[in-house]
């Protein structure tokens, strides 16, 4: 009885905290807001609700491209390549999703530090100097969609040319879709 009991007791304060969390001990007096969610971002387990989506599309876009269940990929796509929907270059198709999947896979949702968001799109994107950007679009209800993924270089002279982070600059054209997502668009 007393073997188990060494293992059952940590056991069961392990299995209290997660169930009680902080909060349950009191311990939100101490860590408040920001600086919980500081400590929380650099153990990359707090992200906002909209990141946590956004990367779980991304999340199952990806492995259906990994088994090639274009169904799948379809479902979650905003447009699929000219390649992809014609059932006679299946081989090239699944070349595709390989790639995608290739360059993709490696990458955690803390790699994207930063987010741009509004009632149409999402942008992720990486620091330099690879810059990653993740597009997403909204669909008339709501459902987020992959639009693509992009790679640019940013050096010391280039530095924040990659995406555009003036509101004012986004939507030159004033049609409610950034410039950088609609050139995406075919």
């Amino acid at each position: 009885m007393r073997k188990q009991n060494v293992v059952l007791i940590p056991l069961l304060a392990i299995s209290v905290i997660l169930t009680l969390g902080y909060k349950g001990f009191g311990w939100e007096n101490t860590l408040r807001g920001s600086e919980v969610a500081s400590i929380l971002n650099q153990f990359n387990i707090y992200h906002s609700p909209e990141e946590n989506q956004t990367w779980r599309v991304f999340q199952d876009y990806l492995a259906f491209a990994k088994v090639h269940n274009l169904v799948g990929v379809k479902s979650l796509s905003h447009q699929i390549s000219l390649t992809c929907s014609d059932p006679s270059r299946e081989t090239e198709c699944f070349a595709l999703m390989d790639s995608v999947y290739a360059f993709a896979s490696g990458y955690k949702l803390s790699d994207f530090k930063h987010i741009l968001s509004d009632e149409r799109q999402i942008v992720m994107y990486t620091d330099e100097p690879v810059v990653v950007i993740l597009y997403f679009v909204k669909d008339s209800n709501g459902t987020l969609k992959v639009l693509g993924m992009r790679f640019c270089f940013e050096d010391e002279r280039t530095i924040n040319t990659c995406v555009e982070t003036d509101p004012n600059k986004r939507d030159l054209d004033g049609n409610g879709w950034w410039d950088k997502v609609e050139s995406l668009f075919y």
